[in-house]
């Protein structure tokens, strides 16, 4: 009998040792907005101002200190996109960003498809300055097929006798995104089969608990949930999804989860703990916005950012022209500003045409005074302008592309292009013009585009079908600048450039 009681009092000391809760603290898509702003999105007549890196800190510290108080292990992760979109983490080349991540002492984070814009050499930099894991089990070496040695595919954290597993994951639509001359020598496996490689591994290595950490977008969560069992968690990025409540799946029960983007907000997942079993009994979650005037700003943080600013955002804010309309973008059809940009583009480059993704549009011309910091909103991923000799028939399958519909349509100067969207893809032009005159598919053309088209990654293919390839290193901001400059004021509308006709 005493024999029996000393070891069921061993077992009840074992069991106590393990947590009741652990507390996940995630955030994404941060895209270099370290620096306090303002969230346009949510009013933009009166848009409340966020903390931005010094509320996130103020408010991360908070998390930990009530879980300490309360015995409750936290775990700190991020999920990509670094510093691509704002001059802080652009003209730092993501170190400002790395800086931050390391201040909040994260315990991993995974890439996202933004963080190749530099090249495989700033990224390989980026993640040696890391304190922390980067985790990705689906992006591999195409001599090896392995995960390259500067990522980790997965990883174990302890916590007293629970055993909780991490693995990362990146988009498998990462090789249409990023041009191929920045991912050199790596390939992109899908999302099922990283994550299915990385469930084995880490069960063999007795984890209890197993979280994906995701960049591939909600909806591929989702998929990813209910294709793959003995994902427990998933915390994803990349699409800048808010879920609140978290999103359970409905085969296998997969709490997914994601903060929206921009460090606008903190999200908190609480999982609680079925001591018996060590699995999850049970999770709470909610997504903190940083709002500015409600959270205390760490104010070390902020005199650092401060200084920062000072130094990449020299000449920002002077004054280059005028605009006597707002320019507003579109996805899929003609917009103005994607007019005034190929107008610049072609001008500069003494084209025949112009092209632009209109995707890489990421925000208007608003009217009044423009300064550079509005054409570095415009114009954030630093495309540089490519010259290139294309025939028409070449330019005719460019443009099919571009109205195929799985992506935004491209920008046009110097042409115009009736198509029918309700056609079978491929089959939808109609008819184009290039300098009031119809396309001549045996004739050569002078064309201009962006680096990122001129790649000729994912769909985009028949860029490389051009000869006399030059890249001219010129940034289109830097084009768009001196454009604007030259003919301010500007006065862009819709021209008939692009018409959509079901004949």
């Amino acid at each position: 009998m005493v024999k029996k009681l000393a070891l069921l009092f061993i077992v009840w000391r074992i069991l106590s040792a393990l947590p009741s809760e652990i507390w996940i603290i995630h955030i994404n898509d941060i895209h270099g907005a370290l620096a306090p702003s303002e969230a346009y999105w949510m009013n933009p007549d009166f848009p409340p101002p966020l903390g931005g890196g010094a509320g996130a800190i103020t408010t991360i510290n908070e998390i930990r200190a009530e879980a300490q108080r309360r015995g409750i292990p936290t775990i700190t992760v991020d999920l990509g996109d670094w510093f691509s979109g704002t001059p802080l983490g652009d003209f730092s080349r993501g170190r400002t960003v790395i800086d931050f991540l390391n201040t909040i002492d994260i315990d991993a984070s995974v890439i996202g498809n933004h963080d190749f814009s530099f090249g495989l050499d700033t990224l390989k930099a980026l993640i040696k300055m890391l304190k922390a894991p980067v985790l990705c089990a689906n992006l591999i070496e195409k001599s090896t097929g392995q995960v390259p040695d500067f990522l980790t595919p997965y990883m174990v954290l302890e916590f007293d006798s629970l055993r909780v597993g991490l693995f990362g994951l990146i988009t498998h639509y990462l090789t249409g995104m990023v041009a191929p001359e920045h991912m050199p020598g790596l390939e992109v496996l899908k999302h099922y089969v990283g994550a299915e490689r990385s469930i084995k591994a880490l069960k063999a290595q007795s984890a209890d608990i197993i979280i994906g950490l995701t960049h591939s977008g909600f909806s591929h969560d989702r998929r990813l949930a209910d294709s793959v069992p003995g994902i427990d968690v998933i915390i994803g990025g990349h699409s800048h999804s808010g879920i609140e409540p978290p999103f359970e799946t409905p085969r296998y029960h997969t709490i997914i989860v994601q903060a929206y983007s921009r460090l606008s907000a903190v999200g908190l997942l609480k999982l609680k703990i079925e001591k018996a079993t060590k699995k999850i009994k049970g999770y709470e979650g909610e997504i903190i916005t940083l709002y500015g005037e409600a959270i205390p700003l760490n104010k070390e943080y902020l005199t650092k950012l401060i200084n920062w600013q000072k130094e990449v955002e020299k000449d920002f804010d002077e004054v280059i022209g005028i605009s006597k309309r707002e320019l507003v973008r579109s996805a899929f059809s003609e917009s103005p500003i994607g007019n005034l940009i190929t107008d610049a583009m072609r001008e500069f480059a003494q084209a025949d045409i112009a092209v632009t993704n209109s995707g890489g549009i990421r925000a208007n011309l608003p009217q009044g005074e423009i300064t550079y910091r509005d054409l570095y909103k415009i114009e954030t991923f630093g495309n540089t302008a490519v010259i290139m000799t294309m025939t028409g028939r070449q330019i005719w399958e460019m443009l099919e592309v571009s109205v195929i519909g799985y992506h935004a349509i491209f920008q046009v100067s110097g042409l115009k292009m009736v198509y029918n969207p309700h056609a079978p893809p491929k089959q939808r032009l109609i008819a184009v013009e290039i300098n009031n005159k119809p396309i001549d598919f045996n004739k050569e053309y002078k064309v201009v585009t962006n680096n990122f088209l001129a790649a000729g990654g994912g769909a985009y293919s028949i860029f490389k079908e051009a000869k006399d390839v030059e890249d001219t290193y010129k940034l289109i901001r830097d084009i768009l600048a001196d454009y604007i400059k030259k003919h301010s004021p500007i006065d862009y509308k819709i021209e008939g450039r692009i018409v959509a006709k079901t004949p």
